[in-house]
């Protein structure tokens, strides 16, 4: 080197883990603390983690720099340093953000290969026997025959030069069988699909089980499964199958789900993880079928629907409910209900002969009419008494005999299949007496909620809500943000009118569960907290709105209208369910004292004295870290098992890290929202990734 060159080392961490967005930019920001130009050349010395991430790394640095590949494993050798293909994980999947980038250079030397323990050659062998049966008998014969002279030469324990060539014969035949499809077609448009043997299904599988599964050995599996597809569809015979089998068997790869790794998948955790697959073709998946052994089905991957590929899952996964995608489950049990109900429409609403054939043909209903305005509709499967009554405007908050009826806010014209439709959802969930199937279950994974911190949801197009919400599993309803807006705040006559207006706008553009909530602010909202009997009218009509959960300040309320709203509930029971709160935002209470243990008791008391299933949040704010480790003590003491129904964080920036580790309806935001709803609060995509790094999933 002359005095003008640098070289400078970076040592990477080993395993798939390194090749995401926070590997990437972390070479990034070093290169750029020494001053790295365009000049900058990167060389990949590693396995195919490395090459994957330099090479991604050298596409997208200073738009393009050169690299060259120099790859330690049997794997990198024969499979990922071929090709320009690069590209880091993400929790949806793997390599899929990445970029076509060829080396400028690669350079291999089996004498690097002496120093891989066994199950690093068996890792790379997945790949050349997935090379060998898409591209020559004669080469998956040599596989067959020659595990002894392959593995002895790899790992260094045999010198018979004949033997050395019979290896190196067999590593280059994979290497340039690849390198010849990726020449012909380099931005996988047909043919390089082929290389993608084993691969579809493998790499869902991986996308779940790594890094405790390695790629080969997912890859592996995903071999005998697509085998197994091509046999189940008529193109291949069994022996195909058996010889592939025997040969992964012979290098001591997996063949079959261990009971462990069968724990972890399901069906629906492969199938969801195929559909974000960059190969697919619409709803049909991009699977490479086989006719013989070293000959595909067609020169690239073939369209496969869902149907035969969950066939061969079941087969080795523990089935379970996913079936290819079709209506969803609340549209497709809306014939089940087993309750009448009343529906009253408002002198503004007319009622349709629409509305009321696909009542009669949808639910099997028998239709009485009392009047012009008033309708009993009874369920053929009716099997409880008592009557729902649903009252139908399109001015909320308007005066209704009945003040135990649901209130239905129509923004559309019930003369259109459309707006029935969204009548009809509203009608299952209000009608079902036992569970609300909308309510989130405490589950052993992450659940969260967004609050869009917006105060007019008029005017906000479908698809930038849709946006917000991806990923979570509720919205929080924020009717303070709406009510202080300069537009709404001067005119508290039609509060009521104005919330129920805007929560029927909301309901237009997502079919998730809503959090109803009017925040005051002693509590971190900006409700004026001396409007008791607005707050209490407004809490009151989110349950009558159907609200899935309704937030109520609990210590704010004397008992006396604390028990009045508890009883109110439960004539709405289990449609809405409390969300018991509590906000400290001026840090007066810490979570090792006992006053915030006689909060959380207060709440359990309510709903134990109410036979309520709600659900408890509680909020303070994070001074410094110890506040955070305070916290997750007294998680730990009040639910030991994890298995409540509780919320548990701190505001502030130096409180994320209990919204991290708080599991149940954690509140989230997104980066395209106005603002946060609260300070320290970190995206859903933040909070996963933060949680994948710390092996809390």
């Amino acid at each position: 080197m002359n005095q003008n060159q640098r070289l400078l080392t970076r040592v990477l961490p080993p395993g798939e883990m390194t090749k995401s967005r926070q590997g990437k930019a972390s070479i990034e920001d070093f290169m750029l603390n020494q001053s790295c130009t365009r000049d900058t050349c990167l060389i990949a010395l590693g396995g195919g983690v490395v090459g994957d991430l330099v090479g991604f790394i050298a596409a997208t640095f200073m738009r393009g720099i050169p690299f060259v590949q120099i790859p330690t494993t049997l794997l990198a050798m024969v499979d990922s340093s071929i090709g320009g293909k690069t590209a880091i994980d993400t929790p949806h999947g793997k390599n899929l953000i990445g970029s076509f980038w060829q080396p400028k250079f690669i350079f291999m030397d089996l004498e690097m290969l002496k120093s891989l323990p066994p199950r690093e050659l068996a890792n790379g062998m997945a790949e050349v026997i997935k090379t060998a049966a898409i591209s020559n008998e004669a080469e998956f014969v040599k596989l067959e025959k020659g595990k002894q002279i392959i593995e002895s030469v790899i790992l260094g324990t045999n010198q018979n030069s004949e033997d050395k060539m019979y290896v190196a014969s067999v590593i280059s035949a994979s290497a340039r069988f690849k390198a010849d499809v990726v020449t012909k077609d380099e931005r996988e448009t047909g043919l390089r699909g082929l290389l993608n043997f084993g691969h579809t299904i493998g790499h869902a599988i991986e996308a779940v089980l790594a890094p405790s599964w390695l790629h080969g050995e997912c890859v592996s599996v995903g071999l005998v499964m697509e085998a197994e597809l091509s046999c189940y569809l008529g193109h291949c015979a069994p022996g195909v199958v058996d010889r592939i089998k025997v040969c992964l068997d012979l290098y001591s790869l997996p063949t079959l789900l261990n009971e462990k790794a069968k724990s972890m998948l399901t069906i629906d955790r492969i199938m969801t993880a195929m559909k974000v697959d960059k190969k697919n073709k619409g709803s049909q998946k991009r699977i490479v079928l086989l006719s013989a052994i070293g000959q595909p089905l067609e020169p690239k991957a073939s369209d496969v629907s869902d149907e035969p590929i969950v066939m061969i899952l079941r087969g080795h996964i523990i089935p379970n409910s996913v079936q290819p995608d079709t209506e969803t489950d609340e549209e497709s049990n809306q014939h089940t209900l087993s309750s009448s109900f009343t529906l009253t429409f408002h002198s503004d609403v007319a009622p349709s002969h629409l509305l009321f054939s696909l009542l009669e043909s949808r639910y099997q209903c028998n239709i009485v009419k009392r009047n012009d305005q008033v309708y009993d509709c009874k369920p053929k499967a009716n099997t409880e008494n008592k009557i729902i009554s649903v009252f139908i405007t399109r001015t909320p908050g308007i005066a209704c005999n009945n003040t135990m009826a649901y209130e239905y806010v129509l923004l559309g014209d019930l003369g259109k299949e459309e707006s029935c439709k969204d009548l009809f959802a509203f009608i299952y969930m209000v009608t079902q007496r036992k569970t609300n199937a909308r309510h989130v279950c405490r589950k052993d994974k992450l659940t969260t909620f967004i609050t869009p911190t917006i105060p007019d949801y008029s005017t906000l197009l479908p698809d930038v809500m849709n946006q917000w919400l991806e990923g979570a599993d509720a919205i929080e309803f924020r009717v303070d943000l709406i009510l202080t807006y300069e537009r709404f705040r001067a005119d508290p006559k039609n509060w009521v009118n104005i919330t129920g207006t805007q929560l029927a706008h909301l309901r237009r553009m997502t079919k998730l569960p809503v959090i109803f909530t009017v925040r005051t602010e002693p509590q971190a909202g900006t409700f004026d907290s001396k409007l008791s009997q607005e707050y209490m009218e407004l809490v009151t009509w989110g349950h009558r709105w159907g609200c899935d959960y309704v937030d109520v300040e609990f210590t704010m309320l004397p008992k006396g209208t604390l028990n009045e709203l508890m009883s109110f509930n439960c004539r709405f029971s289990p449609v809405s369910k409390i969300i018991a709160s509590f906000h400290d935002p001026q840090h007066t209470m810490r979570w090792s004292l006992p006053e915030m243990m006689h909060v959380y008791k207060r709440a359990e008391g309510l709903f134990e004295e109410h036979n309520h299933p709600g659900v408890i949040k509680l909020v303070g704010l994070a001074q410094d870290h110890m506040d955070n480790i305070e916290l997750e003590q007294f998680r730990r003491s009040v639910d030991p098992e994890g298995n409540k129904e509780i919320i548990l964080i701190n505001m502030g920036p130096k409180g994320k890290y209990s919204r991290v580790a708080n599991q149940f309806l954690t509140p989230a935001t997104h980066p395209t929202l106005p603002s946060a709803a609260a300070p320290g609060q970190l995206s859903i995509e933040e909070i996963k990734s933060i949680r994948q790094q710390l092996a809390m999933e």
